[in-house]
């Protein structure tokens, strides 16, 4: 996965009003995208260009902001483990550390790491699964500085998917990582 800064591409917007702005970027990789505000949850996604019909067509890309408010949850969708493992992959570190830095920036803000799982295999296993996944991700706030009063951990294994495990995609999207604030 490729991961660039905007700083880098973006040297000014379109419409500075709406946070619009243009990005080449080549084609033929997998890109993680993180976009933040202060006062806002931040937003992060990988995606793909590979396998684009048309390279030359522009790809546009939607990005509400969500207010930070008590109860809302944020996917972290650039937290990877191996399968079956709870070692966080280097390819986690970019989003951990915009994690870090969201916590430090508001510093009053509490919150709750969830790890889930999809519904495969021993379900006390992926309860232990979910729960030490949650783990490695408060281990790494911890480390990078973020007061351990400000975070709790739990693992909810297949009791919270966002879509039904009927299918591989859908499974991969219920085996997540999230953020609930707590308090702001």
């Amino acid at each position: 996965m490729i991961c660039i800064p905007m700083n880098f591409w973006c040297n000014h917007f379109l419409t500075p009003e709406l946070g619009e702005f243009l990005i080449p970027l080549p084609t033929n990789g997998m890109y993680a995208l993180n976009v933040s505000r202060s006062g806002y949850l931040f937003y992060s996604s990988h995606f793909s260009l590979e396998k684009l019909e048309d390279p030359t067509q522009a790809w546009a890309m939607d990005i509400p902001l969500q207010p930070i408010k008590v109860g809302s949850k944020v996917i972290l969708n650039n937290i990877f483990f191996d399968t079956d493992s709870t070692n966080l992959k280097p390819e986690s570190l970019v989003e951990l550390k915009k994690l870090s830095i969201f916590l430090k920036t508001n510093h009053t803000v509490k919150i709750e790491l969830g790890g889930h799982t999809d519904n495969s295999g021993q379900k006390a296993k992926n309860i232990t699964l979910s729960v030490n996944r949650a783990k490695s991700v408060y281990d790494y706030l911890v480390k990078s500085g973020i007061s351990p009063n400000r975070l709790k951990y739990k693992g909810y294994a297949d009791e919270m998917p966002i879509v039904p495990n009927t299918t591989a995609e859908n499974k991969a999207k219920n085996r997540r990582t999230e953020f609930t604030v707590l308090e702001k």
